[in-house]
């Protein structure tokens, strides 16, 4: 790659990083003002999700034999069930979608455990598998346990994470064009 090849790409890269991470800042504001409203948008968002990732599990139980396990297929008509009912109705309370997400997390993290000890004797990291079914049990109990303070701490959460990840962005953008101004006076 030349120099000035390399230039125009930190230039415009971090010009990309400086806009991504205003936009996360932006987001982190709306979610931080509405927290609420965050709840409604976030059955769209998670119904979406639930329902690729189900699709995704039973994907890999159909296409793939060697690690052909029925909890995958399980996992995935869970996923895809739950991600129905979240997008079908998403004006539902705060409290049944806490507890809509707090099942589909139990019985993912359940499902997962499973997973991980089936493949055990194949999978050299099945112990963070493990893991992460442990900790998908942990966030569905939660939610089970308290609802309300869940889902609302889930916006909160989310809040916080883009306004950390939208800081970094926009400081590795500053950071990449002080690199190419550098570089053009070299």
């Amino acid at each position: 790659m030349s120099a000035i090849a390399a230039r125009k790409l930190f230039k415009h890269s971090g010009t990309g990083l400086m806009f991504r991470g205003a936009l996360a800042l932006l987001l982190a504001w709306a979610v931080a003002a509405l927290p609420v409203d965050t709840v409604f948008a976030l059955a769209y968002v998670f119904g979406t999700y639930a329902m690729t990732d189900g699709v995704a599990n039973l994907a890999h139980y159909y296409y793939d034999p060697v690690r052909h396990s029925r909890w995958s297929m399980i996992g995935g008509i869970a996923s895809v069930g739950v991600g129905l009912v979240a997008v079908s109705w998403p004006g539902i309370a705060v409290m049944p979608l806490a507890l809509l997400i707090g099942i589909w997390a139990l019985a993912l993290g359940i499902t997962q455990i499973f997973i991980a000890l089936e493949g055990r004797t194949t999978i050299r990291a099945w112990r963070s598998a493990a893991l992460t079914g442990f900790v998908l049990i942990a966030f569905g109990v939660l939610l089970l346990v308290n609802p309300g303070a869940g889902i609302l701490a889930l916006s909160g959460m989310l809040a916080a994470f883009t306004a950390v990840a939208g800081v970094l962005l926009v400081v590795s953008g500053i950071s990449m064009r002080r690199v190419e101004a550098r570089s053009a006076t070299v």
